[in-house]
């Protein structure tokens, strides 16, 4: 089931049974904005912990074993453009439960319950909540210093996103506007998105349809959700001029291991092209461990300790990123070079596309095996339908892959963004 419940308010049902268990996802959607990442992220974090009728989170977490092992999650992510705020409940089906018959309605009220009934003091959220989660968040950001590929991955980012302030604050926040956050200022932002957000609702597992809709309909936050909500403009970040004059950045810090981050974009290739194309490229530059990069860089040149590659179909860009030592750099750029080229001037063999073939169909395969990859088919089918291949369609691309196309892939890698953080 597909259903407009308000303008920009979507409900789809996946009766899939498939699975044990039943999730319910409500996602929260509006444009990125670099002056809201961190006070979502704090928002997502306060209002898990504590809510009007469970005072704190060991309330809420007694709620959930008495509903057989309910577990409740809620987070920040970046979604194209758009800063998702996502609540999720999943629970046991109640069909292999003895005593089950509430067991959806109870925690469809418990997932509204957390959304729409936050533990408040007056106009304030619970100050311990919010001082706790507040304290959690910034020893999180502190301790990002720490985690060496998290911070090259960051620096990269910077580097690629130069010209979208939006995209400059990563999606758990940062420090300084994390200072800046009250009380105050993040009810307000609760009762923004509560009023203004784009909302999708995905329900995926052994229901009847219509009776969760009825259910849906009669809960008591139902009338929270029927405002319409403004429209989502999907928008993608261009990179010519980081294709004319790539941004180098190159950072000195006291490690025992570097770190380099390269970017590149894939523009010029043809959209006549086999849509798996680029990923195919990428599983056999370096998105496997039967990788040219890990086979070359790392086993038998032994450059760096570990090197990988990433492809990102929607942003059309690939990440390359190493750990290694700082007097390898020079010589392992030079090597991912020339896998590049290796790639470029077709030399890959058809074994290589065989394997990631298979690589690639696997992984499909294993994925279905997750709630979440139905739940995320439902949010793409949604929110942008065109970056969808179902399974005939997935298999035929597979089939049909041509090795001109993968050579072309290559061919049109353009070098934007290089990010070196060394260690002295």
């Amino acid at each position: 089931m597909r259903k407009t419940l308000a303008k920009n308010i979507f409900l789809n049902i996946n009766p899939i049974k498939k699975f044990r268990t039943i999730k319910i996802q409500v996602d929260f959607l509006r444009p990125l904005h670099k002056e809201e990442t961190t006070s979502r992220r704090l928002l997502a974090n306060v209002m898990s912990n504590s809510t009007k009728d469970y005072p704190s989170f060991q309330a809420i977490n007694d709620r959930e074993m008495e509903l057989y092992g309910s577990e409740i999650n809620v987070f920040t992510r970046n979604l194209l453009n758009f800063n998702d705020l996502a609540f999720s409940v999943e629970f046991a089906d109640p069909s292999f439960l003895i005593d089950g018959q509430t067991q959806v309605k109870d925690n469809l009220d418990l997932l509204g319950e957390i959304i729409f009934k936050p533990n408040l003091e007056g106009k304030r959220f619970d100050e311990t909540a919010f001082e706790t989660e507040k304290r959690n968040l910034m020893s999180n950001l502190v301790s990002i210093q720490d985690n060496q590929d998290l911070v090259s991955s960051l620096g990269l980012a910077k580097l690629i996103y130069q010209n979208n302030p939006d995209r400059q604050v990563p999606i758990f926040g940062n420090i300084e506007q994390l200072n800046d956050l009250t009380n105050e200022k993040l009810l307000a932002v609760y009762q923004d998105v509560i009023k203004n957000d784009s909302i999708v609702i995905n329900v995926v597992g052994n229901v009847n349809e219509e009776e969760f809709l009825q259910a849906l309909q009669a809960s008591d936050f139902y009338q929270e959700m029927s405002n319409d909500r403004t429209d989502l403009q999907i928008k993608f970040d261009r990179f010519e001029e980081l294709i004319k004059k790539p941004a180098i950045q190159i950072d000195h810090k006291h490690l025992n291991q570097s770190r380099i981050a390269l970017a590149y974009a894939t523009e010029g290739v043809s959209k006549k092209f086999n849509r798996l194309a680029p990923q195919i490229m990428n599983l056999i530059l370096g998105g496997d461990d039967q990788s040219q990069l890990f086979q070359q860089v790392r086993e038998k040149n032994s450059l760096a300790y570990s090197v990988s590659s990433t492809y990102q179909p929607l942003s059309h860009l690939m990440m390359i990123q190493a750990g290694l030592d700082s007097d390898s750099v020079n010589k392992a750029m030079d090597l991912i070079d020339q896998q590049i080229d290796f790639i470029k001037q077709g030399k890959f063999t058809d074994e290589q596309v065989k394997h990631a073939q298979k690589v690639m169909l696997t992984r499909r395969k294993i994925a279905t095996d997750s709630i979440q990859y139905y739940i995320m088919q439902s949010i793409w089918q949604t929110v942008y339908p065109k970056t969808l291949l179902n399974d005939e369609q997935f298999q035929a691309e597979l089939e049909n892959m041509d090795r001109t196309h993968i050579a072309s892939v290559a061919q049109n890698l353009h070098a934007i963004a290089q990010y070196q953080l060394i260690g002295d």
